[in-house]
């Protein structure tokens, strides 16, 4: 949904229970039947696209308590906020104590967003700035990179994941690579990058949240 008038969008959200203001770039919502929840934040323009089931979703997720006392201290969520399958938001950022809440995990860990800085003014970019989206709508959907590989980089991303992949284009770089800072995105795709999982399962189990009934080995790791 585009708000062409905000003061229209925040009278439609507050007639689906949800109390939301828009000041300083960033919405605070809550919701109306739960005013003891801590306010949950956006940082978004006002002419951003804004969907009232995201809002009511982060809200939601604000207010979730437990019954021995565990509660949401803050929520907050990034920019790429929009209605999540699981009922929860996506962009959702939470801090809770004396709970887990497992949905709010989500199913892909280290899914996120990554600031880059570059040396470019804003004038400089906005010049170039819808070239900059064509390029990246074809890098992300329609699959126009060049992102060719020789035998030994193909064989080395199934046998050791990325790390061997980025061993075998710093040999021998083809395609965009040879472009690429892959200085830079080593560390950034290195295992230490990732959280194991299994510490996201043991602090489950030990909350009593989950029960293991099978471990299993894993054959191969893929990253797309």
């Amino acid at each position: 949904m585009q708000p062409k008038n905000l003061r229209r969008l925040l009278r439609a959200l507050e007639r689906q229970g949800l109390d939301v203001s828009y000041n300083n770039r960033t919405y605070s919502v809550r919701l109306v039947n739960s005013p003891d929840a801590p306010v949950a934040e956006v940082l978004l323009p006002e002419g951003f696209p804004v969907e009232a089931k995201a809002l009511k979703q982060l809200a939601n997720l604000a207010s979730v308590r437990h019954p021995s006392g565990g509660c949401v201290c803050r929520a907050s969520a990034t920019p790429d906020f929009h209605p999540g399958d699981a009922g929860i938001a996506i962009g959702s950022v939470v801090e809770t104590v004396g709970q887990i809440i497992p949905s709010a995990v989500g199913s892909d860990i280290n899914c996120g967003m990554r600031l880059h800085v570059a040396d470019l003014t804003i004038d400089e970019f906005l010049a170039k700035r819808d070239q900059f989206v064509e390029r990246m709508k074809g890098d992300y959907f329609f699959g126009t990179r060049d992102v060719t590989m020789t035998a030994d980089a193909m064989r080395s991303l199934f046998q050791y994941g990325v790390p061997g992949w980025l061993d075998a284009m710093l040999d021998w770089a083809t395609g965009s690579v040879i472009k690429s800072d892959l200085q830079q995105l080593a560390p950034e795709e290195a295992p230490i990058a990732y959280k194991p999982i299994q510490s996201v399962i043991d602090v489950q189990v030990e909350a009593e949240i989950v029960d293991v009934v099978a471990r299993l080995s894993p054959v191969l790791t893929f990253k797309a």
